[in-house]
Protein backbone atom coordinates (compact mmCIF):
# COMPACT_ATOMS: atom_id res chain seq x y z
CA UNK A 1 0.00 0.00 0.00
CA UNK A 2 2.83 2.36 0.98
CA UNK A 3 4.54 1.66 -2.33
CA UNK A 4 1.28 2.36 -4.20
CA UNK A 5 0.92 5.71 -2.38
CA UNK A 6 4.49 6.62 -3.20
CA UNK A 7 3.92 5.68 -6.85
CA UNK A 8 0.71 7.70 -7.04
CA UNK A 9 2.42 10.67 -5.36
CA UNK A 10 5.24 10.44 -7.88
CA UNK A 11 2.78 10.35 -10.80
CA UNK A 12 0.95 13.36 -9.44
CA UNK A 13 4.22 15.24 -9.07
CA UNK A 14 5.19 14.44 -12.65
CA UNK A 15 1.70 15.44 -13.89
CA UNK A 16 1.82 18.74 -11.97
CA UNK A 17 5.29 19.45 -13.30
CA UNK A 18 4.13 18.72 -16.83
CA UNK A 19 1.13 21.03 -16.44
CA UNK A 20 3.35 23.75 -14.96
CA UNK A 21 5.92 23.46 -17.73
CA UNK A 22 3.17 23.40 -20.37
CA UNK A 23 1.64 26.53 -18.87
CA UNK A 24 4.99 28.28 -18.83
CA UNK A 25 5.63 27.36 -22.44
CA UNK A 26 2.15 28.51 -23.45
CA UNK A 27 2.63 31.76 -21.55
CA UNK A 28 5.97 32.31 -23.23
CA UNK A 29 4.35 31.90 -26.64
CA UNK A 30 1.51 34.22 -25.70
CA UNK A 31 3.90 36.90 -24.48
CA UNK A 32 6.42 36.56 -27.31
CA UNK A 33 6.48 39.79 -29.37
CA UNK A 34 5.43 39.62 -33.00
CA UNK A 35 8.29 39.47 -35.45
CA UNK A 36 9.46 42.97 -36.37
CA UNK A 37 8.91 44.00 -39.99
CA UNK A 38 11.89 45.87 -41.41
CA UNK A 39 11.43 48.13 -44.44
CA UNK A 40 13.67 50.40 -46.50
CA UNK A 41 12.34 53.79 -47.62
CA UNK A 42 14.13 55.60 -50.49
CA UNK A 43 14.03 59.40 -50.77
CA UNK A 44 15.85 61.19 -53.58
CA UNK A 45 15.89 64.66 -52.00
CA UNK A 46 18.43 65.62 -49.33
CA UNK A 47 17.46 65.22 -45.68
CA UNK A 48 17.24 69.01 -45.34
CA UNK A 49 14.51 69.36 -48.00
CA UNK A 50 11.09 70.25 -46.59
CA UNK A 51 9.35 67.28 -48.19
CA UNK A 52 12.05 64.89 -46.95
CA UNK A 53 11.59 66.14 -43.40
CA UNK A 54 7.84 65.46 -43.49
CA UNK A 55 8.35 62.08 -45.16
CA UNK A 56 10.85 61.11 -42.47
CA UNK A 57 8.17 62.09 -39.95
CA UNK A 58 5.75 59.92 -41.95
CA UNK A 59 8.05 56.91 -41.50
CA UNK A 60 8.39 57.61 -37.78
CA UNK A 61 4.62 57.88 -37.41
CA UNK A 62 4.17 54.50 -39.13
CA UNK A 63 6.61 52.98 -36.65
CA UNK A 64 4.80 54.61 -33.73
CA UNK A 65 1.30 53.66 -34.82
CA UNK A 66 2.32 50.01 -35.35
CA UNK A 67 3.75 49.96 -31.79
CA UNK A 68 7.22 49.27 -33.11
CA UNK A 69 6.21 46.20 -35.09
CA UNK A 70 7.44 48.02 -38.20
CA UNK A 71 10.93 49.50 -38.44
CA UNK A 72 11.66 51.77 -41.42
CA UNK A 73 15.17 52.66 -42.53
CA UNK A 74 14.99 56.00 -44.36
CA UNK A 75 17.59 56.33 -47.12
CA UNK A 76 17.96 60.03 -47.96
CA UNK A 77 19.44 61.96 -50.85
CA UNK A 78 19.24 59.25 -53.50
CA UNK A 79 21.60 56.99 -51.55
CA UNK A 80 19.49 53.94 -52.44
CA UNK A 81 17.49 55.12 -55.48
CA UNK A 82 17.68 58.34 -57.48
CA UNK A 83 14.59 60.12 -58.78
CA UNK A 84 14.61 58.71 -62.37
CA UNK A 85 15.06 55.14 -61.09
CA UNK A 86 12.58 55.38 -58.22
CA UNK A 87 9.40 53.86 -59.66
CA UNK A 88 11.05 50.89 -61.36
CA UNK A 89 13.36 50.42 -58.39
CA UNK A 90 10.44 50.08 -55.98
CA UNK A 91 8.62 47.83 -58.43
CA UNK A 92 11.71 45.59 -58.62
CA UNK A 93 12.13 45.52 -54.85
CA UNK A 94 15.42 47.44 -54.63
CA UNK A 95 13.67 49.45 -51.91
CA UNK A 96 10.45 48.54 -50.12
CA UNK A 97 9.06 52.08 -50.18
CA UNK A 98 9.97 55.28 -51.98
CA UNK A 99 9.04 58.80 -53.02
CA UNK A 100 9.08 59.88 -56.66
CA UNK A 101 7.55 62.10 -59.33
CA UNK A 102 5.61 61.03 -62.42
CA UNK A 103 7.53 63.51 -64.59
CA UNK A 104 10.72 61.47 -64.08
CA UNK A 105 9.04 58.63 -65.97
CA UNK A 106 7.79 60.50 -69.06
CA UNK A 107 5.01 58.72 -70.93
CA UNK A 108 4.60 56.03 -68.26
CA UNK A 109 1.53 57.54 -66.56
CA UNK A 110 -0.90 58.42 -69.37
CA UNK A 111 -4.15 57.86 -67.47
CA UNK A 112 -2.81 59.40 -64.27
CA UNK A 113 -1.82 62.53 -66.20
CA UNK A 114 -5.54 63.44 -66.26
CA UNK A 115 -5.12 64.36 -62.58
CA UNK A 116 -2.25 66.69 -63.52
CA UNK A 117 -4.31 68.79 -65.91
CA UNK A 118 -4.87 72.46 -64.99
CA UNK A 119 -7.52 72.51 -62.27
CA UNK A 120 -9.18 74.97 -59.90
CA UNK A 121 -7.60 73.49 -56.74
CA UNK A 122 -7.08 76.27 -54.21
CA UNK A 123 -4.29 74.67 -52.21
CA UNK A 124 -1.77 71.85 -52.20
CA UNK A 125 -3.96 70.21 -49.57
CA UNK A 126 -6.88 70.18 -52.03
CA UNK A 127 -5.08 68.94 -55.12
CA UNK A 128 -3.20 66.25 -53.15
CA UNK A 129 -6.43 64.73 -51.80
CA UNK A 130 -8.13 65.01 -55.21
CA UNK A 131 -5.22 63.14 -56.79
CA UNK A 132 -5.39 60.45 -54.08
CA UNK A 133 -9.11 59.97 -54.73
CA UNK A 134 -8.46 59.74 -58.46
CA UNK A 135 -5.72 57.08 -58.33
CA UNK A 136 -7.43 54.97 -55.65
CA UNK A 137 -10.72 55.03 -57.58
CA UNK A 138 -9.38 54.13 -61.02
CA UNK A 139 -6.35 51.99 -60.04
CA UNK A 140 -4.67 52.71 -63.41
CA UNK A 141 -2.69 49.77 -64.76
CA UNK A 142 0.41 51.98 -64.90
CA UNK A 143 0.62 51.51 -61.11
CA UNK A 144 0.74 47.70 -61.38
CA UNK A 145 3.52 46.24 -59.28
CA UNK A 146 3.32 48.90 -56.58
CA UNK A 147 0.88 49.98 -53.88
CA UNK A 148 0.10 53.68 -53.61
CA UNK A 149 0.53 55.19 -50.15
CA UNK A 150 0.27 58.96 -50.76
CA UNK A 151 -0.05 61.53 -53.50
CA UNK A 152 1.02 65.15 -53.23
CA UNK A 153 1.35 68.18 -55.47
CA UNK A 154 1.79 71.91 -55.24
CA UNK A 155 -1.32 74.07 -55.30
CA UNK A 156 -2.81 74.32 -58.74
CA UNK A 157 -4.09 77.88 -58.34
CA UNK A 158 -0.80 79.81 -58.24
CA UNK A 159 2.33 79.59 -60.35
CA UNK A 160 5.32 81.87 -60.14
CA UNK A 161 7.13 83.49 -63.02
CA UNK A 162 10.57 84.68 -61.96
CA UNK A 163 12.37 86.99 -64.34
CA UNK A 164 15.99 88.05 -64.12
CA UNK A 165 15.54 91.64 -65.28
CA UNK A 166 12.40 92.45 -67.25
CA UNK A 167 9.12 92.33 -65.29
CA UNK A 168 6.08 90.55 -66.73
CA UNK A 169 2.77 92.30 -66.11
CA UNK A 170 0.74 91.06 -69.06
CA UNK A 171 0.78 88.27 -71.64
CA UNK A 172 2.51 90.40 -74.25
CA UNK A 173 5.52 90.82 -71.95
CA UNK A 174 6.25 87.09 -72.19
CA UNK A 175 6.48 86.94 -75.97
CA UNK A 176 9.87 85.63 -77.06
CA UNK A 177 11.28 85.39 -73.53
CA UNK A 178 13.37 82.28 -72.83
CA UNK A 179 11.79 80.40 -69.93
CA UNK A 180 12.60 77.19 -68.05
CA UNK A 181 9.45 75.24 -67.06
CA UNK A 182 8.04 71.82 -66.20
CA UNK A 183 4.99 72.53 -68.36
CA UNK A 184 6.35 73.34 -71.81
CA UNK A 185 2.98 73.34 -73.60
CA UNK A 186 1.38 75.68 -71.05
CA UNK A 187 4.28 78.12 -70.86
CA UNK A 188 4.50 78.15 -74.66
CA UNK A 189 0.75 78.86 -74.85
CA UNK A 190 1.43 81.97 -72.78
CA UNK A 191 3.84 83.15 -75.47
CA UNK A 192 7.26 82.23 -74.07
CA UNK A 193 10.13 80.40 -75.76
CA UNK A 194 11.01 77.22 -73.88
CA UNK A 195 14.57 76.37 -72.88
CA UNK A 196 15.29 72.97 -71.36
CA UNK A 197 17.67 73.80 -68.51
CA UNK A 198 18.18 71.49 -65.48
CA UNK A 199 16.99 73.13 -62.25
CA UNK A 200 20.50 72.94 -60.82
CA UNK A 201 21.71 75.19 -63.65
CA UNK A 202 18.86 77.74 -63.66
CA UNK A 203 20.51 80.10 -61.14
CA UNK A 204 23.65 80.55 -63.27
CA UNK A 205 21.68 80.65 -66.52
CA UNK A 206 19.50 83.52 -65.28
CA UNK A 207 22.40 85.40 -63.67
CA UNK A 208 24.37 85.25 -66.94
CA UNK A 209 21.38 86.23 -69.08
CA UNK A 210 21.33 82.89 -70.92
CA UNK A 211 17.82 82.40 -69.55
CA UNK A 212 15.25 85.15 -69.04
CA UNK A 213 13.36 83.38 -66.29
CA UNK A 214 11.64 80.34 -64.79
CA UNK A 215 7.95 79.38 -64.63
CA UNK A 216 6.53 76.93 -62.11
CA UNK A 217 5.89 76.51 -58.40
CA UNK A 218 7.09 79.23 -56.05
CA UNK A 219 9.14 76.86 -53.88
CA UNK A 220 12.45 77.19 -55.85
CA UNK A 221 12.68 80.95 -55.18
CA UNK A 222 13.86 79.99 -51.70
CA UNK A 223 14.89 76.33 -51.96
CA UNK A 224 17.14 76.99 -54.95
CA UNK A 225 17.78 80.64 -54.02
CA UNK A 226 16.31 81.76 -57.36
CA UNK A 227 15.01 84.85 -55.58
CA UNK A 228 18.61 86.10 -55.59
CA UNK A 229 18.66 86.30 -59.40
CA UNK A 230 14.96 86.43 -60.31
CA UNK A 231 14.25 89.90 -58.96
CA UNK A 232 10.92 90.25 -60.77
CA UNK A 233 8.37 87.69 -59.58
CA UNK A 234 4.89 87.51 -61.08
CA UNK A 235 2.29 85.35 -59.35
CA UNK A 236 -0.26 83.97 -61.79
CA UNK A 237 -3.52 83.79 -59.84
CA UNK A 238 -5.64 82.37 -62.65
CA UNK A 239 -7.93 79.72 -61.11
CA UNK A 240 -6.77 77.02 -63.51
CA UNK A 241 -3.18 75.80 -63.15
CA UNK A 242 -1.37 72.49 -63.78
CA UNK A 243 0.17 70.17 -61.19
CA UNK A 244 2.77 67.40 -61.14
CA UNK A 245 2.02 64.31 -59.08
CA UNK A 246 4.53 63.21 -56.44
CA UNK A 247 3.93 59.81 -54.86
CA UNK A 248 4.89 57.51 -52.02
CA UNK A 249 4.62 53.89 -53.04
CA UNK A 250 5.44 50.41 -51.72
CA UNK A 251 6.52 47.31 -53.58
CA UNK A 252 3.31 45.32 -54.22
CA UNK A 253 4.67 41.98 -53.00
CA UNK A 254 5.96 43.61 -49.83
CA UNK A 255 2.56 45.24 -49.29
CA UNK A 256 0.77 41.92 -49.78
CA UNK A 257 3.06 40.31 -47.19
CA UNK A 258 2.01 42.74 -44.44
CA UNK A 259 -0.58 41.55 -41.90
CA UNK A 260 -4.05 43.08 -42.45
CA UNK A 261 -3.88 45.20 -39.29
CA UNK A 262 -0.55 46.67 -40.37
CA UNK A 263 -1.97 47.42 -43.82
CA UNK A 264 -4.88 49.26 -42.21
CA UNK A 265 -2.53 51.34 -40.07
CA UNK A 266 -0.42 52.21 -43.12
CA UNK A 267 -3.54 53.27 -45.02
CA UNK A 268 -4.84 55.41 -42.16
CA UNK A 269 -1.51 57.18 -41.61
CA UNK A 270 -0.99 57.63 -45.36
CA UNK A 271 -4.33 59.38 -45.77
CA UNK A 272 -3.39 61.82 -43.02
CA UNK A 273 -0.05 62.56 -44.66
CA UNK A 274 -1.61 63.28 -48.06
CA UNK A 275 -2.87 66.50 -46.50
CA UNK A 276 0.28 67.20 -44.47
CA UNK A 277 2.48 66.83 -47.53
CA UNK A 278 0.17 69.07 -49.56
CA UNK A 279 0.38 71.77 -46.89
CA UNK A 280 4.16 71.42 -46.92
CA UNK A 281 4.16 72.45 -50.58
CA UNK A 282 1.96 75.43 -49.75
CA UNK A 283 4.33 76.39 -46.94
CA UNK A 284 7.24 76.26 -49.37
CA UNK A 285 5.39 78.49 -51.84
CA UNK A 286 4.82 81.06 -49.10
CA UNK A 287 8.48 80.76 -48.06
CA UNK A 288 9.49 81.40 -51.68
CA UNK A 289 7.58 84.68 -51.78
CA UNK A 290 8.89 85.71 -48.36
CA UNK A 291 12.46 84.97 -49.43
CA UNK A 292 12.09 86.93 -52.67
CA UNK A 293 10.85 89.93 -50.68
CA UNK A 294 13.68 89.59 -48.15
CA UNK A 295 16.36 89.82 -50.85
CA UNK A 296 14.81 92.86 -52.49
CA UNK A 297 12.66 91.19 -55.13
CA UNK A 298 9.46 92.72 -56.47
CA UNK A 299 6.42 90.42 -56.17
CA UNK A 300 3.50 91.22 -58.46
CA UNK A 301 0.08 89.53 -58.45
CA UNK A 302 -1.84 89.45 -61.71
CA UNK A 303 -5.10 91.41 -61.39
CA UNK A 304 -8.28 89.43 -62.09
CA UNK A 305 -8.74 90.78 -65.61
CA UNK A 306 -5.21 89.85 -66.67
CA UNK A 307 -5.35 86.48 -64.87
CA UNK A 308 -8.48 85.71 -66.90
CA UNK A 309 -6.49 86.33 -70.11
CA UNK A 310 -3.81 83.89 -68.95
CA UNK A 311 -6.46 81.32 -68.13
CA UNK A 312 -8.02 81.71 -71.57
CA UNK A 313 -4.60 81.11 -73.14
CA UNK A 314 -4.07 77.98 -71.04
CA UNK A 315 -7.45 76.27 -71.56
CA UNK A 316 -6.80 74.99 -75.12
CA UNK A 317 -3.89 73.01 -73.68
CA UNK A 318 -6.35 70.99 -71.58
CA UNK A 319 -8.29 69.94 -74.66
CA UNK A 320 -5.08 69.16 -76.52
CA UNK A 321 -3.80 66.93 -73.71
CA UNK A 322 -7.10 65.06 -73.48
CA UNK A 323 -7.18 64.52 -77.26
CA UNK A 324 -3.58 63.28 -77.16
CA UNK A 325 -4.53 60.63 -74.60
CA UNK A 326 -7.34 59.39 -76.83
CA UNK A 327 -4.98 59.37 -79.81
CA UNK A 328 -2.65 57.11 -77.82
CA UNK A 329 -5.43 54.54 -77.46
CA UNK A 330 -7.31 55.49 -74.31
CA UNK A 331 -11.11 55.31 -74.49
CA UNK A 332 -12.57 58.80 -75.00
CA UNK A 333 -15.55 58.28 -72.72
CA UNK A 334 -13.35 56.90 -69.96
CA UNK A 335 -10.99 59.88 -70.32
CA UNK A 336 -13.85 62.38 -70.25
CA UNK A 337 -15.49 60.67 -67.28
CA UNK A 338 -12.19 60.54 -65.39
CA UNK A 339 -11.55 64.23 -66.05
CA UNK A 340 -15.05 65.09 -64.81
CA UNK A 341 -14.47 62.97 -61.70
CA UNK A 342 -11.18 64.68 -60.92
CA UNK A 343 -12.72 68.14 -61.25
CA UNK A 344 -15.55 67.05 -58.95
CA UNK A 345 -13.04 65.94 -56.30
CA UNK A 346 -11.20 69.24 -56.59
CA UNK A 347 -14.50 71.04 -56.02
CA UNK A 348 -15.28 68.77 -53.06
CA UNK A 349 -11.94 69.32 -51.33
CA UNK A 350 -12.04 73.07 -52.03
CA UNK A 351 -15.26 73.01 -50.03
CA UNK A 352 -13.61 71.11 -47.16
CA UNK A 353 -10.88 73.67 -46.54
CA UNK A 354 -12.72 75.92 -44.10
CA UNK A 355 -13.86 72.94 -42.00
CA UNK A 356 -10.25 71.85 -41.71
CA UNK A 357 -8.80 75.32 -41.07
CA UNK A 358 -7.02 75.37 -44.45
CA UNK A 359 -6.35 78.79 -46.03
CA UNK A 360 -6.24 78.90 -49.85
CA UNK A 361 -2.72 79.47 -51.12
CA UNK A 362 -3.31 82.75 -52.95
CA UNK A 363 -4.60 84.36 -49.75
CA UNK A 364 -1.48 83.16 -47.93
CA UNK A 365 0.80 84.43 -50.69
CA UNK A 366 -0.83 87.86 -50.74
CA UNK A 367 -0.35 88.14 -46.99
CA UNK A 368 3.29 87.05 -47.25
CA UNK A 369 4.03 89.61 -49.95
CA UNK A 370 2.97 92.60 -47.81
Amino acid sequence: MARRKIAMTGCLSILCAAILIGGLVQGAYAQAPAKQIKLTYALFQPATAALSKVQTEFAQELEKRTNGRVQIQVMQGGSLLGAPAMFQGIKNGIADMGNGITSYSPGNFPFTSIAELPSAAQSGWVVSYAMYDFVTKYQPKEWDGVHLLTTVSSAADAMGLGMGKVPVRKLEDLKGKSIRTNHADITAALGATIKDVPMAEVFDAVSKGVLDGVHGSLEPFRAWKLGDVCKQVTVNTAPVQPSILWYNIMNKNKWNSLPPDIQKTFTDVSKEYVGKLGLTWDDQGVAGVEYSKSVGGAVYFLPKEEAARWQQAIMPVVDARLKALVAKGLNKKEVDDAWAFFKSRVEYWNGQQAKNSITPLVARLEKASK
